[in-house]
């Protein structure tokens, strides 16, 4: 195999596997001092960070949960690209930290993805 093809394999498996802790510390920095606890899904909506083109996605559910005997309406961190009207009124687990902003929905989403990069990671740098 050329040199300039198992360097860039090199390089782009090194970057992978970077990537794929660098999601991990996040997902662990997010979860960290969060309880787990039941919410009911309000709305899938825009985020306000988002821009307004239809096309740019940034849609992420409004939940409704009780924490510290108070009811608290809050946006979990999802990313959609299309709004997810049927979800309305489903019960979906949340981390919930009382200095975040918005809520972690709990997935294994992240932990698969974060796999899935290791492993092509991995395969680019095993290549001979």
């Amino acid at each position: 195999m050329p040199t300039t093809l198992l360097i860039l394999d090199r390089v782009l498996g090194t970057v992978l596997f970077a990537l794929a802790a660098a999601a991990i510390v996040e997902k662990c920095r997010t979860v960290r001092l969060a309880v787990l606890l039941p919410s009911r899904v309000l709305e899938c909506r825009k985020a306000g960070s988002t821009s307004p083109c239809a096309a740019a996605g940034g849609y992420r559910y409004l939940v409704e949960l009780h924490a510290d005997g108070r009811r608290l309406e809050m946006e979990t961190n999802d990313s959609f690209w299309f709004r997810h009207d049927k979800d309305k009124g489903k019960i979906v687990k949340v981390w919930y930290n009382p200095s975040a902003r918005c809520v972690e929905r709990k997935s294994w989403e992240t932990e698969i993805f974060s796999a899935l990069l290791a492993g092509i990671g991995a395969a680019l740098l095993l290549i001979r």
